[in-house]
């Protein structure tokens, strides 16, 4: 009985919420743009059905908001110097949020401007996104949290492979048009963002949750309020915004892989709060390690030494399951506008298994000019991961006066990889088969913490002052990895491997902090046809870098000490811990701390102005000022440390032309200057360990930032709604393009160098179209697409060909096509919507080959999802969600020669949600 009662209550509180969802007042809001030059407008007098006198004002970012009963209105925009607009059959219904955003035109112009009769409830919608990117100054693209909802992606990247001329490589990261993160820039609420990876340049986007994105802009071309390190694209997110309506929304998730779920699994015992992905401090480095000094056998006794060893958890080998659980995740997002003040929340965690089975082949050149033979071999490669992530925002607006605003926005994001691995096959390096077994813990983090201002000054001449003061810090921890290795003896069995990395624990730790103060200053200016914005501003994006690491290694001073062929928890259990067995050596290396700082002072000056009806012009110049200063020094001994530095000053121009061909099309020329600098280990001269694997990377102090001339065109054409037709043509020319490569070392060993040049050019087609046109029996279905073709040829200087294979090849990670169709059915009357994906990318240079060696290349990925979502109840708060990925089990293989070095597959994930808004 108290089952059936707790389950009646809840009914009736769920068609409470319901009703009353159906009484409520509902709201309409939105922005008022300027119709040549896409500004907001600050003052713009907003009356409700013919209503009088003082009315209600945009604010300071052209923003209006009503809260009105149910019913039919008619609002009209009033300004001294813009023409008049009217929305008529403005249709409000309870809970409902409307997007009342309109244009107005200069009064100096006499063209009309085309104004829809009616409008209807939208959030962040595509098609609010679409006027959005008709009115931008530069060419960009978008993806809105509405697309995401709809969509299977739960992290940004997930969302961005569906963008025209977007793939994501393994780990996240983000290769607009072809060219690698090198040449993209993140940025979180118009602020920079730090990356989480000591090896690579950019955040891996798939550290952003879904659920915490309110929209994702990709521009394409620059302008100089923006910062001149890009070329590819610059990636905008911005986290969830203040809603019109008050709003509590609560969903939860379940996935099952067919290669993982339900599965035999390896993990190893960790700490209490693994599953959430926070170490306890189980991986902390032991206190009885000294701090101060290097472990070593000229410091310590031998006993001391082996007392060392002792201080470590003895846990060394993976632990199996017969049976994994299924993928979770859960997430709240609720908020509202109280008077003046706005606020809104959104928490989102997800923790998921990952069983991957690898296929690895090295290979080396038999003799000069000799054919291509498999040098290592690993047949078995397999790895066992679970990973959690949490996400968190908090936003806070207070509306002074109607003419300044103050926001205070809060972002964190955090993820951990729970990692065992083990892999066997033939090493050459040591003649035979050997087995490696390996756990690793890695945590990621990221807070953004952020003040900023608008103010409008209309007795200066409407002045805008603009302000913003971002702090935010990321970093990676990896606790205590331990591997240990094994060869295969002549009977059979594995013993103990007593060489380089075997019996390791690895420590490291970095933290990257930006701090960005920016400002800026604008003003519109009316004269008669000639109608526009200038605006000055400053943003300095000052960044620095802590990196640290220590290497001990329990080394086997007498095999015949200890029975080598024991499990590895046996093997270094207590009892071998002593003087001729197992002893502790420190092998941190003089490179393994290091301090970086780069600081970027850039000023600008740009005019956005219109001539007559058709034409926008948005031009002017930035310089920045670039020193970066990396220093590397031993931990442990005194010295002068090594600086390796690099200043530069660059003028960056652009200029954009926009030539509104009809009221719906546009046509867009852009040329731009931008560059690419060196990262902070690519200029200094010593040696690293890769932390992820692989090669070891050295850095070259005589790199020179790259150059880039961008030329851009654009037709586009937004036929209605969120319908759209476009085509793009670009030319991206580099000036010493900084690439990597591998060095002729007897070791696996890369570095950097500049080439001579480069040249990156590519069409861009995108088509969102209803085929109701058609047929009316397809009045439900509407389908986008989009092709990227891209083509680029790097020029290698003649003192490196003799180094690199490949004379003449494309940019490494420049995928040739990249196409996705998005087919979408909507049936409104069955509450149901589905949609089908396919994305394609095709082969991609992944590294570059040298000594002989060939170029190695990622082949094309295909990937297959589907996604269906029926709504439980009419007024749409409750719904139900099934999700299909990777439907077709993509194989990801890379091919040296044609030969195949890596391969492996995924699986196919379902999902089923459950999303619930109890107001």
């Amino acid at each position: 009985m108290l089952r059936i009662y707790n389950f009646s209550t809840a009914v009736l509180i769920l068609f409470s919420f319901n009703s009353w969802g159906q009484t409520q007042k509902g709201t309409v809001s939105g922005t008022v743009f300027d119709a040549q030059t896409s500004r907001p407008i600050v003052g713009v007098k907003v009356y409700l059905d013919g209503q009088t006198g003082d009315g209600l004002t945009t604010g300071t970012d052209g923003t209006y908001r009503l809260e009105l009963s149910p019913g039919k209105y008619t609002l009209k925009f009033t300004s001294e110097q813009y023409l008049d607009v009217t929305l008529t059959d403005v249709n409000i219904k309870g809970g409902d949020s409307v997007d009342g955003s309109t244009i107005m035109t200069s009064r100096g112009m006499t063209t009309t401007v085309e104004v829809s009769e009616s409008i209807s409830a939208v959030t962040a919608t595509a098609e609010a996104m679409l006027s959005e990117r008709k009115l931008a100054a530069q060419v960009s693209d978008s993806i809105s949290n509405e697309e995401m909802k709809k969509s299977t992606a739960s992290d940004a990247a997930r969302a961005l492979e569906k963008v025209t001329g977007v793939s994501v490589v393994e780990g996240g990261y983000v290769y607009v048009r072809g060219l690698g993160e090198r040449y993209s820039a993140t940025m979180l609420n118009n602020a920079m963002v730090p990356t989480t990876e000591a090896e690579r340049r950019v955040v891996p986007l798939d550290l952003f949750p879904a659920a915490m994105i309110d929209n994702i802009k990709i521009l394409k071309t620059y302008t100089p309020d923006l910062p001149g390190e890009f070329s590819g694209g610059l990636v905008q997110m911005t986290t969830v915004e203040f809603p019109t309506q008050k709003m509590l929304q609560v969903s939860m998730s379940m996935g099952f892989n067919d290669r993982t779920t339900f599965g035999r699994f390896a993990s190893y015992p960790g700490g209490s709060l693994d599953q959430f992905g926070f170490d306890d401090g189980t991986r902390n480095l032991p206190s009885a390690i000294p701090t101060s000094r290097r472990v070593s056998i000229g410091s310590d006794s031998r006993q001391q030494l082996a007392d060392y060893a002792k201080a470590f958890s003895n846990n060394w080998q993976p632990v199996y399951a017969d049976s994994v659980r299924p993928s979770q995740t859960y997430s709240v997002v609720g908020g509202g506008t109280f008077g003046r003040f706005g606020l809104v929340a959104a928490l989102t965690f997800t923790n998921k298994p990952q069983y991957q089975q690898e296929q690895q082949t090295y290979y080396r050149r038999v003799g000069v000019g000799g054919t291509i033979a498999p040098y290592s071999d690993y047949p078995e490669f397999n790895q066992y991961n679970q990973m959690a992530r949490l996400g968190g925002v908090l936003n806070a607006a207070v509306k002074l006066t109607p003419n300044h605003k103050l926001l205070f926005r809060n972002t964190i994001t955090r993820d951990s990889d729970k990692e065992a691995r083990e892999f066997s096959g033939f090493d050459n390096n040591q003649g035979g088969i050997i087995q490696s077994q390996r756990l690793r813990w890695v945590e990621r983090k990221l807070v953004s913490t952020g003040l900023e201002g608008d103010h409008a000054l209309p007795k200066l001449r409407d002045l805008l002052f603009k302000w913003q003061f971002t702090y935010s810090q990321s970093g990676r921890d990896e606790p205590d990895m331990r591997e240990v290795l094994r060869s295969q003896q002549e009977d059979g069995r594995f013993a103990y491997l007593n060489i380089g990395n075997s019996g390791q624990r690895f420590f490291d730790k970095f933290t990257d902090r930006i701090y960005e103060p920016q400002a800026e200053l604008s003003q519109p200016f009316f004269k008669g046809k000639l109608t526009g914005i200038w605006k000055v501003g400053f943003r300095a994006t000052m960044r620095s870098r802590d990196f640290d690491a220590r290497r001990f290694r329990f080394q086997l001073q007498n095999p015949q000490q200890v029975n080598v062929y024991a499990d590895s928890n046996e093997l270094f259990g207590t009892a071998n811990l002593r003087p001729g067995a197992f002893e502790l050596r420190e092998e941190s290396r003089g490179t393994d701390r290091y301090t970086a700082d780069m600081k970027v002072y850039g000023g600008y000056g740009l005019v956005d102005f219109g001539i007559g009806p058709r034409w926008r012009f948005v031009t002017g110049v930035r310089i920045e000022d670039a020193d970066i200063n990396v220093v590397t020094r031993d931990p442990f001994l005194p010295g002068t440390p090594y600086v390796a530095n690099l200043y530069n000053r660059d003028p960056l121009p652009s200029f954009n032309a926009i030539y509104s061909l009809t009221p719906r099309q546009n046509l867009r020329f852009t040329y731009s200057q931008t560059v690419s600098r060196p990262d902070f280990r690519e200029l200094s001269p010593f040696e690293f360990t890769n932390v992820q694997g692989g090669f070891n990377v050295a850095g070259n102090p005589n790199l020179r930032r790259a150059k880039i001339n961008n030329f851009d065109a654009r037709w586009e054409w937004f036929t209605g709604g969120n319908q759209l037709i476009a085509a793009s043509f670009f030319v991206k020319d580099f000036t010493d393009p900084i690439e990597s490569t591998v060095q002729p070392t007897t070791d696996l060993r890369s570095s950097f160098l500049n080439a001579k040049s480069a040249v990156n050019r590519g069409v861009e087609l995108e088509m969102r179209k209803g085929l109701s046109s058609l047929h009316r029996g397809l009045r439900d279905w509407n389908v986008q697409a989009n092709l990227t073709f891209v083509d680029s040829t790097v020029t290698i200087r003649p003192e490196d060909q003799g180094v690199l294979t490949s004379l003449s090849r494309p940019l490494a990670g420049q995928s040739r096509y990249i196409f996705n169709v998005i087919t979408e059915w909507t049936k409104p009357k069955l509450r149901s919507q589905a949609r089908f994906y396919l994305n394609s990318v095709s082969r991609r240079l992944s590294d570059v080959g040298a000594i002989g060696l060939p170029d190695i290349y990622q082949e094309r990925n295909v990937f297959l999802d589907f996604v269906y979502q029926y709504s439980l109840l009419e007024s749409g708060k409750a719904s139900i969600r099934f999700n299909a990925e990777n439907l077709g089990d993509n194989k990801y293989r890379w091919t040296q020669a044609s030969l195949p070095t890596r391969q492996y597959q995924t699986g196919r994930t379902y999902t089923v949600g459950l999303t619930y808004s109890i107001f």
